[in-house]
Order: structure tokens, then C-alpha cells, then sequence
């Protein structure tokens, strides 16, 4: 249902069913009533803003009888949108219901916003934190995304701050990832399926992401140039359909150089497993479809296994293709380009350089020191 608008405000049907109330008060602030399950209930709370305005009582949030996080979060996820203006992508909108439905609305969804203090999310966040918690890092995703939830009510005019104002809460400090060797990679790229190998191999020394891989088409290649084209990534939903879009961010639309010992490998999986259409996926399953993240994931997870690398995330291939390119010596931007990076900060982390080109530092140090030194003898 479109947004009825009548003089004073309105009524519009939010994607999941709920019809949300909004006034606009006699000072010119827009007020929202927040969601509600029916029509009739939201005509309801609309007639009594009305009424109240009629009789000169002022609408505020502490008079207005403010919904439940429980009532307000679903539409905030049906109506969120990106920093682009776009509506949140499916896999998004999925993590976020999970995160209010396991670790958010049990705790704290009765209550109404009006009566959500600082001290109560403390107290939630530290359950999280806690022993019998998901841990640090489930507890700071979904501390930030109730900050973005009632940071939209306080525009909406529902409560006059936001109580999340824990410092550090949204942090995560994810621990270091151990990053394999080239000779390790080698060793996976074997053991692993066939229809895979070249995947590994793209993971380890290009930095493609999983998404970027799987939705990687055959058009995207060109073998001449020695280049690989990224312009969509595929993922699938909860209920097993494909999700093909763009990449995560802008900057993962780009253009990379393929090292000539790879383009050989891609050349030849070209030849033997990929789709035969222009349009067609490089990586694919067994029947020829598309490649299914579960089909990789089962594959990845018997050849780590086999090489003796049985906590190795496939992400953790994309670390060392980042932590190869600055032992080249690329800079910041180049890294960004290359790894398709929208921060700067994300990219600094590869530029903390490898054993070997530390030592190769000290060296060409030590040589400079010298030339010092034998001048300063020479005068």
C-alpha cells in the first residue's frame, strides 16, 4: 500500500505488513508513532494524534506511547538502506533478522524504546561478552547494528537520544589469522577437487573474495592480456537461490593483471570445466551448474584437512595475496586497487611487511650505514 497522506501525517505499509504512523506536529517536527500490526490500529493511533492536536496537547515521544524494539526493528530492516541509496542486499537483511532474532529481541524486544536505557544495553552487551555469550565479536555486530536501529528512532522522533553510547562496544579486535605459505597453497590446490584448483589458486594470488570467484564469468577473462575482469559476485540466500550483483563495494569493480604462470592455469580450467557461453561461469559443479558455495566449502574443508591446515579459512588466502603484493613493495593505493579495498585502513594491514622483505629492508639499511661511515672516514 502506498503512503496515504493526509494533512497532519500519515500511513504507509512497510514490506513486512506493519503500517507505520507518522505526524507532523503543529511546531513542524516530523513524529513517527512507530509500526503497527494492523490498519486498524495504526487509524487508531493516527485519530488520537489528531484528537490530541485538536485539544492542544502537544505530541512529544515521552507522551506518545512509543513501540517496542520488538515492534520497530523488523521495519527498520525492511526500509534500511545502503550508503547508496539502495535497499540492503538479501544475505544483509538475513544477518541482520538473525542477530535481533538470537541475540537482541530475546533480551531486550519488550521493551518499549521510550524506556531503553544506557545502563540496560550495558548490562545486554556485557551477557553477550560474557561466558555463557556468543563472544566479543557476535556482541560488538550486533551492538552496532542497535545503535543504527534507535539512531533511526531519535530521527523518527521517538526517543530524544540514542542510550547506546558505550565506548568500544562496536569494536571487534579479531585475532590474527595465520597466513599460509606459497608452498602451502600449492599443497591445497592438489588436494582439493580439480574443478577448484585454479579457485585456490585465484584466492591465494590474486585476493579474489569467495562471492567474487563464484560469480566470476567467462567473459571476464582475458587470457591475451593477462587480465581478470571483476563485475559481479554471486552468493546464495537461506533458501537456495542465487544472488548475482554487483561486488560489496564500488571499489570491487576493477580490472587485474594475472601472473603468466596463473593465466596458464586459468587457461587450461577454461578449457576443461567452465561453462562454454560467453556469459557462462568459469567455476562450476559436477553437472556443469554454477559452483555451490556448500559443494566448495565441503571440498575446502576435506583438503585443508588432508595438507594438515585444518583451521585455515579460505578467506585467510586472500591475507596472503594482500601480504605478497606489499612485499613487492605496492603501496597503499596500489593495494586497494588490487584487492578492491574502498579504506584505506583495510588496506594498511598488508603493508606490515613479510619476514623476508624486513630483512631485505635491514639489508639495503645496512649498506646505506656503511657508505655513511666510510665517508665520514674518508674526510
Amino acid at each position: 500500500m502506498p503512503r496515504e497522506r493526509r494533512a497532519g501525517g500519515g500511513i504507509d505499509r512497510l514490506p513486512s505488513g506493519r503500517y507505520r504512523v507518522r505526524i507532523v506536529t503543529p511546531d513542524g517536527r516530523r513524529l513517527s508513532l512507530g509500526t503497527y500490526p494492523t490498519k486498524r490500529a495504526a487509524e487508531v493511533a493516527y485519530a488520537r494524534s489528531v484528537a490530541d492536536h485538536a485539544d492542544g496537547k502537544r505530541a512529544n515521544p515521552s507522551a506518545v506511547t512509543t513501540p517496542t524494539l520488538a515492534d520497530y526493528a523488523p521495519g527498520w530492516v525492511d526500509t534500511r538502506l545502503t550508503t547508496h541509496g539502495q535497499p540492503l542486499r538479501p544475505r544483509v537483511r538475513d544477518l541482520y533478522a538473525d542477530q535481533l532474532r538470537l541475540h537482541i529481541l530475546p533480551r531486550l524486544g519488550t521493551v518499549r524504546l521510550a524506556k531503553l536505557t544506557t545502563p540496560a544495553v550495558r548490562d545486554w552487551h556485557a551477557e553477550l561478552r560474557g561466558p555463557d555469550g556468543p563472544g566479543a565479536s557476535t556482541a560488538a555486530k550486533c551492538y552496532r547494528l542497535l545503535r543504527s536501529i534507535l539512531t533511526t528512532a531519535v530521527e523518527d522522533g521517538l526517543i530524544p537520544a540514542n542510550p547506546c553510547t558505550i565506548k568500544g562496544a562496536g569494536t571487534e579486535r579479531a585475532p590474527e589469522r595465520t597466513i599460509p605459505t606459497v608452498a602451502q597453497v600449492h599443497a591445497l590446490a592438489d588436494a582439493i577437487d580439480r574443478r577448484m584448483r585454479c579457485l585456490v589458486l585465484l584466492a591465494a594470488f590474486v585476493g579474489l573474495r569467495k562471492g567474487e570467484l563464484l560469480g566470476l564469468r567467462r567473459r571476464d577473462i582475458d587470457l591475451k592480456a593477462r587480465e581478470i575482469t571483476i563485475a559481479q559476485q554471486r552468493q546464495v540466500d537461506r533458501h537456495g537461490r542465487d544472488l548475482v550483483g554487483p561486488p560489496k563495494t564500488d571499489a570491487g569493480l576493477r580490472t587485474l593483471a594475472l601472473p603468466a604462470v596463473l593465466a596458464a592455469e586459468l587457461e587450461s580450467h577454461l578449457g576443461r570445466f567452465a561453462q562454454a557461453d560467453a556469459e557462462g561461469f568459469v567455476f562450476t559443479g559436477v553437472k556443469g551448474g554454477p559452483l555451490a558455495p556448500h559443494v566448495l566449502q565441503d571440498a575446502w574443508s576435506k583438503a585443508r584437512a588432508d595438507v594438515g591446515l585444518p583451521d585455515l579459512h579460505l578467506h585467510d588466502l586472500r591475507h596472503l595475496a594482500g601480504t605478497l603484493a606489499a612485499s613487492t613493495g605496492a603501496g597503499t593505493k596500489e593495494l586497494m586497487y588490487r584487492l578492491g579495498h574502498a579504506s584505506q585502513q583495510a588496506a594498511l594491514r598488508y603493508q606490515h611487511a613479510t619476514q623476508e622483505r624486513d630483512r631485505a629492508v635491514a639489508d639495503a639499511l645496512d649498506r646505506l650505514i656503511d657508505r655513511t661511515m666510510d665517508r665520514n672516514v674518508d674526510e
